[in-house]
């Protein structure tokens, strides 16, 4: 039976976003008081706050675990445009001590010249890269070369939107080629949205934009789920309702077993939810 938990966070404006660890154990909130929270599922099973610190001199949209396998490591967001890795350390300086710990800014990326409006790490077989999304129709790809080393990012792709970029998601099975789905805001030009399902070709060794899902409303977040040997992906949107969409690859017709610039989808729509009866 599920147990419902109210949680005191005490954040003084919107939090934005709330994101647990791989494990389920650990909790980071984020808010337009420019702070971020980090809370610890305690024995007594009640949630208690072990950090909180200024993270940016604007409101932070979204905060990210990467996965434990690379440390204690999240990455922000702002509306101050820059994306921001942290690191927790112990004490002594050493890493992964919860007591009395301490989260220290590793790095601070200032590529985006709006803000930032989404950070996603990427699943851990693909090593420990990050995706982020901008408003100004960016979506940028970073890697860490080496993972003992957090200070040192590298800008590996650029994939142009067009329109302003509201949200991304990892596709996160080892099965398919490395995807990214992004949700596109087009308000401001046409009332709608949409959302751009990029692929990484292993051949030409750059993103490319595959497919895009008939989503006619601002998208407000998006996310693939996990795929336990799936021969398809699920991937849920939200607009002004929830969408569930199947993404499904395409058989090779060519009869090469290879097929030609990048593989082709067939995107059905699972299922529709207006429960909320809101955006």
């Amino acid at each position: 039976m599920f147990v419902a938990r109210s949680i005191q966070a005490d954040h003084k404006d919107l939090i934005h976003d709330v994101a647990y660890d791989f494990y389920g154990e650990r909790l980071a909130t984020c808010s337009s008081d420019q702070t971020v929270k980090i809370w610890d599922l305690g024995e007594d099973k009640q949630w208690h706050c072990t950090a909180s610190w200024k993270t940016h001199c604007g409101s932070v949209w979204k905060v990210t675990w990467a996965h434990p396998e690379f440390g204690q490591i999240i990455a922000t967001c702002s509306f101050d445009r820059t994306v921001a890795v942290w690191e927790e350390l112990g004490p002594e300086g050493s890493v992964g001590e919860k007591s009395q710990s301490q989260w220290v800014k590793k790095i601070s990326l200032v590529d985006s010249r709006t803000p930032v409006t989404d950070v996603k790490f990427a699943p851990k077989h693909l090593g420990l890269q990050m995706a982020t999304c901008s408003a100004d129709g960016v979506v940028r790809i970073y890697e860490a070369p080496d993972v003992m080393n957090l200070s040192q990012w590298s800008l590996h792709h650029e994939i142009p939107c067009k329109h302003p970029c509201s949200s991304i998601s990892w596709n996160l099975s080892r099965m398919h080629p490395p995807m990214i789905a992004v949700g596109i805001d087009e308000s401001q030009q046409t009332a709608g949205g949409k959302v751009v399902l990029c692929e990484y070709n292993e051949n030409s060794r750059r993103w490319l934009r595959v497919e895009t899902l008939p989503v006619n409303d601002p998208v407000y977040d998006i996310a693939f789920a996990p795929n336990l040997g799936r021969s398809y992906n699920l991937l849920a949107v939200a607009t002004k309702n929830l969408q569930i969409f199947i993404v499904k690859p395409v058989d090779d017709q060519t009869g090469t077993g290879v097929q030609e610039v990048s593989s082709k989808y067939e995107i059905r729509q699972a299922g529709q939810f207006d429960n909320h009866n809101s955006q």
